[in-house]
């Protein structure tokens, strides 16, 4: 049960980073919310672009959870590194948004980040 909490809790953080980087690519003007708060309201392109990127890389993560539980109707195999490139990559949004100079930011993503590697180690190292 514990196990299902962390993947689903996991799984809704992503979908919810993911909009938020669909709105930011959309032109959302939540620039102090992201990316070190420097750029209030709309993000300039090269920012977008980088949102963009950000929503390959989360749904690729989505993909490597469904595919560890057993929620996708193929299987993927995925090589055995890739659940460690998920975890890096929490532990350095944990940093990042630990260390931003935003106040906002820092209020919404580091308990956000710290939840999903916490989750992450349960999912994969469990």
């Amino acid at each position: 049960m514990f196990y299902s909490s962390a993947t689903v809790l996991y799984l809704l953080f992503l979908i919810f980073t993911i909009l938020f980087q669909i709105g930011l690519v959309a032109g959302k003007p939540w620039g102090e919310w992201t990316m070190g708060g420097y750029n209030k309201g709309v993000l300039p392109t090269k920012l977008r672009f980088g949102a963009f990127i950000s929503i390959l890389i989360l749904s690729f993560f989505a993909l490597i959870t469904l595919d560890k539980i057993n929620l996708l109707w193929l299987d993927l195999n995925f090589p055995n590194w890739t659940p460690f490139l998920i975890i890096t990559f929490n532990i350095l949004a944990v940093i990042a948004n630990s260390i931003t100079q935003s106040p906002k930011e820092r209020k919404l993503w580091q308990p956000i980040t710290i939840v999903m590697l916490i989750c992450s180690l349960i999912i994969f190292l469990t």
